[in-house]
């Protein structure tokens, strides 16, 4: 018994369709694999971005940093019991 001309026809569309959405599926899951995770808060906090892209980390002057350093030195050696 031979099947008809339209039964090897759908199983062809079906079969072209299931090929095609596997390649879709891979596509997306490749694609998925480079982009960045703007969607989850918590690995943006890991890399240093706020939920809008901008950096968290606040950048103080040299002058200030410095000062701080020099402050802390300062407090280091007068605290500093002698021995």
């Amino acid at each position: 018994m031979r099947h008809s001309i339209y039964l090897k026809l759908a199983v062809l569309l079906v079969q072209a369709d299931l090929r095609r959405e596997e390649r879709e599926y891979r596509k997306a899951l490749r694609r998925e694999a480079f982009l960045s995770p703007w969607q989850n808060e918590h690995l943006l906090k890991d890399i240093g971005l706020d939920r809008e892209g901008r950096t968290t980390v606040v950048s103080v002057p040299v002058q200030v940093k410095a000062k701080r350093t020099v402050r802390l030195l300062r407090q280091s050696l007068h605290i500093r019991p002698v021995t």
